[in-house]
């Protein structure tokens, strides 16, 4: 199972709590498959996966301009080290003719 984010962990009480503190349907109908019914068609569900899509997509890392800027840093610095690399490459060549 995937791991718990802590949203998740925090509306998951919420939700307990509007269901069984809340909600009349659980105080007015005793037969359990039809009270099923009544949940099922229950907005609640909707709400809180809203919140946790939300959640989830503001805290993508990937989708961040931190994570864009990151991965550009990373592409100069290896366009740095290539031509780091090749000065020392042409200062080498350069200088061992002269010795």
């Amino acid at each position: 199972m995937v791991e718990e984010n802590e949203m998740l962990k925090m509306v998951t009480p919420m939700m307990e709590h509007v269901c069984d503190h809340l909600c009349r349907y659980p105080g007015e109908i005793s037969d359990q498959e039809e009270l099923d019914k009544v949940c099922g068609g229950c907005q609640m569900g909707d709400h809180i996966c809203n919140i946790l899509n939300t959640y989830n997509q503001i805290n993508d890392f990937e989708k961040t301009q931190c994570a864009h800027l990151l991965k550009e840093m990373a592409i100069e610095r290896a366009k740095h080290e290539n031509m780091v690399a090749d000065w020392k490459w042409h200062l080498k060549e350069r200088f061992s003719r002269v010795v």
